[in-house]
């Protein structure tokens, strides 16, 4: 794993951290998801890092498919009015920007 994926992974975490406190306010059941899915990307890209080959590729899988699910859940959060899109739109482009970087070390 490239050192600066997991770099990303961490500061996409805080990026998408004050806005799970904001959707907490409105729904525990959707930001209890939200920290969920952030500490699988951020636990499975680091459990990746020390794994075997074919156990190497299925963490940054697994890591990939919690970043987009964190993803949804923001936008679903801005669906449901708990903040604007804009509000969104930093954590969102670190995520797709940690998407992409997954995405090389699985293809």
């Amino acid at each position: 794993m490239q050192l600066r994926t997991l770099d990303l992974a961490l500061t996409t975490q805080r990026a998408v951290a004050p806005l799970v406190r904001r959707v907490q306010r409105h729904d525990r059941k959707l930001a209890q998801q939200l920290r969920d899915a952030t500490n699988s990307f951020v636990l499975n890209l680091g459990e990746g890092a020390y794994s075997d080959l074919g156990t190497r590729r299925a963490r940054y899988q697994s890591s990939a498919g919690s970043a987009s699910e964190v993803r949804v859940g923001l936008l679903a959060a801005v669906g449901w009015g708990y903040f604007d899109q804009a509000d969104a739109h930093e954590a969102l482009s670190q995520l797709d920007h940690l998407l992409a970087s997954l995405w090389k070390l699985t293809h």
